[in-house]
């Protein structure tokens, strides 16, 4: 692995892990195991590792949902693995990482709106298309007020205020949101195959 990218991989690690304020550059040093002297010979300051760093997890983000759009066999199974993917970086991010971007990143949380807003966005849309042309989904749907819909409902379920995280397990409310926004937007036969994706057992 090339030095800088080790460097930057331990620096979004333990971004990840502690937030972005406490973590110094002196601390990435000693977790590579290298002087503070060669972190800032790959990169100029703290600022440029959490911008690179925040842009690099961007991406990777994007390539698995088009990853997921490209090899899933329907518009269902593409929303529920995009689900446990999602939950799962709630299980391994400090969610404080996120907050302090947005307090003392300003900059660098533009890239996070926007990813949001062309990323996140763009993706359900596309899902939504998808679903109805399969006839999964009811056709005529608003995809751009189903879509605004759905992204709200995934950041209500990162924000603490709405659901304390010693009250609720984050796996459960991305469980139960999902699951009431597809069997609101689905066919029958879409009703059908969410119930087997979503393990959700009904009375006939």
């Amino acid at each position: 692995m090339e030095m800088r990218e080790r460097i930057l991989g331990t620096a979004l690690r333990m971004f990840k892990t502690y937030g972005v304020k406490g973590v110094t550059m002196f601390d990435i040093a000693r977790d590579c195991g290298i002087s503070k002297k060669t972190v800032y010979e790959h990169f100029v300051d703290k600022q440029a590792l959490i911008d690179e760093g925040m842009q690099q997890l961007l991406n990777n983000h994007m390539a698995y949902f088009n990853e997921c759009m490209a090899t899933t066999d329907n518009a269902i199974e593409e929303m529920v693995r995009n689900m446990k993917y999602v939950t799962n970086i709630a299980k391994t991010q400090n969610p404080v990482m996120l907050y302090e971007i947005q307090k003392y990143h300003p900059d660098t949380w533009k890239s996070v709106e926007s990813f949001k807003a062309e990323g996140i966005l763009c993706n359900i849309r596309k899902n939504l298309e998808r679903g109805m042309t399969e006839g999964l989904y009811r056709q005529h749907l608003h995809t751009d007020i189903v879509a605004r819909m759905r992204q709200l409902q995934l950041e209500a379920a990162f924000d603490p205020i709405q659901y304390p995280a010693d009250q609720f397990e984050m796996h459960t409310v991305m469980e139960q949101v999902t699951a009431h926004f597809i069997l609101g937007i689905a066919t029958l036969k879409g009703h059908k195959l969410a119930n087997q994706y979503l393990q959700i057992k009904e009375d006939e």
